[in-house]
């Protein structure tokens, strides 16, 4: 004879087959790869969601590995399914499809689903939680691992099994941890490498600004620069004064030019010889002669210079050469003259 259940009493609850690993030993469960995830329709997920809890169901037994085989598709329907007030064949059943899909959406309703009455549930939101590694769980967990006195219909400790999960996500979060400081020593070794590197590019091209256009005397290779040569223009014949004139003198008005910048002035043209004056930029400068090459100016100094600025020349002359990219050019035709060699001082008797 079939006894009837009470009004006050709920059916006998169907003891679940405990799957063969039951103790968190590793940081992840073993499992089989999922396939390649598809597309379900919304009838096909629901129509699994509900043969979970269905024992009756004739797609009861393979709903799990069915849902595990759709993958990250079936998770939100999966976490309808995972309260507390849910029926706990159900819930037990979503956990383990939650642990084996491992996705991070799930770790709210799990964390819910640790306050649910049934030990196995809680056993079941334990693991899946551990395998999902989500460290949101960690103070819920060390609730459970705390406080939860309940036991699996096969034995199992509600609380060990947080205990273990605790642990297991502690030696996690410290791998991680790890690997993040190590990311960011490389990075920061990288940076400074390509701080230091910038810095010595920059140094070198300001040395070679600051080297630009300077002229070193007996260093500097000066521009070989042939610049076009005034043609003289025809003189107008001047009238033959009478006999009883005299004719007046030529005034002839200096060339005059101006330096520009601080440069040697030698006795010959070249550099092969020591300096006999100096010249400041701005300084008034009178030519008197040039080199057949046009490279070099037989000058004097103007009124206008530098009180610094000098020409000593031996012979008194008070002229020396300088080479013409170190002045402005002459304001008219100056004169060629090829200076005589320096001779070397006889010595005296």
């Amino acid at each position: 004879m079939t006894t009837e259940p009470q009004p006050n009493q709920s059916p006998p609850e169907p003891t679940p087959t405990p799957r063969p690993t039951q103790r968190l030993t590793s940081p992840r469960l073993p499992r089989s790869a999922p396939p390649a995830e598809r597309h379900p329709s919304r009838a096909e997920i629901n129509a699994l969601i509900g043969a979970l809890g269905d024992p009756n169901h004739p797609r009861h037994a393979e709903a799990v590995d069915a849902l595990v085989n759709i993958g990250s598709a079936a998770v939100p329907a999966l976490c309808t399914i995972v309260n507390p007030d849910q029926p706990w064949l159900a819930v037990y059943r979503a956990t383990e499809a939650l642990a084996q899909i491992g996705d991070g959406r799930a770790t709210g309703p799990l964390i819910a689903a640790l306050k649910h009455q049934n030990a196995n549930v809680r056993w079941g939101a334990v693991r899946a939680l551990t395998q999902v590694g989500d460290v949101r769980a960690l103070l819920a967990l060390r609730e459970v691992a705390r406080s939860d006195q309940g036991r699996t219909s096969w034995g199992e400790s509600v609380a060990s099994a947080a205990q273990s999960a605790l642990d297991l996500l502690s030696r996690r979060s410290i791998w991680a941890q790890s690997l993040e400081l190590i990311k960011l020593a490389v990075v920061s070794v990288i940076f400074l490498l390509s701080v230091a590197l910038a810095f010595e590019v920059i140094g070198a091209l300001r040395n070679e600004l600051d080297q630009f256009g300077r002229y070193v005397p007996g260093q500097t290779e000066l521009p070989m620069l042939a610049l076009p040569t005034p043609r003289p223009t025809a003189t107008p014949r001047r009238p033959t004064p009478a006999a009883n004139q005299t004719p007046a003198p030529a005034v002839t008005q200096p060339i005059t030019g101006t330096a520009l910048q601080v440069a040697n002035v030698r006795p010959l043209p070249g550099t092969n010889n020591q300096p006999i004056g100096r010249i400041n930029a701005g300084d008034e400068i009178i030519f008197l002669a040039r080199t057949a090459n046009d490279q070099w100016y037989l000058i004097r100094l103007g009124e206008r210079r530098s009180p610094d600025s000098f020409i000593a020349n031996p012979d008194g002359s008070g002229a020396g050469w300088v080479n013409r990219a170190l002045v402005s050019p002459p304001s008219a035709d100056v004169p060629v003259q090829e200076p005589l060699p320096l001779t070397a001082p006889t010595a005296t008797p």
